[in-house]
């Protein structure tokens, strides 16, 4: 029996992963550090057994670690748009689905780019999950491009 997305253990350490990975970049790019997420704020509302701390844990590290080249990446795949021009919360959920799939191999590829699609539907204003799938899926039929 699947488990109901809403309340999967990994899809709310996903959510809860871009919360503070996007608020990171909102205070880059704003300059604003009391905009800063800090995770236990939120963690303090969710109950600690509904989410994947593991999970959450990784994907925060290995995004802030391999930031560099994540971005680069998703540059040579998508040429078209520079990082800054590109939604922030579609951003993160491209570095977070790249990360976990491609770059941590922590979930199988498919998975990840499924989940980045579904991430994509729920948090953004305007979803983009054609550009998400398409950024993810040119990487999983050619691995030349992690390179």
């Amino acid at each position: 029996m699947q488990s109901d997305t809403k309340t999967d253990p990994r899809r709310i350490a996903r959510l809860l992963a871009i919360q503070y990975l996007f608020s990171r970049l909102f205070a880059e790019r704003t300059n604003i550090d009391s905009t800063v997420f800090e995770p236990q704020t939120l963690l303090e509302i969710v109950d600690e057994d509904k989410f994947d701390k593991k999970l959450y844990v990784a994907i925060v590290n290995g995004v802030e670690k391999d930031q560099t080249e994540i971005d680069r990446i998703i540059t040579k795949t998508a040429p078209q748009w520079s990082i800054d021009q590109l939604n922030p919360i579609n951003l993160i959920i491209l570095r977070v689905g790249l990360w976990e799939g491609f770059v941590g191999k922590i979930t199988p590829p498919k998975v990840s780019i499924n989940e980045a699609i579904e991430l994509d539907k729920v948090l953004s204003s305007v979803p983009n999950s054609s550009f998400i799938n398409g950024v993810l899926g040119k990487i999983f039929e050619d691995n030349s491009l992690l390179n």
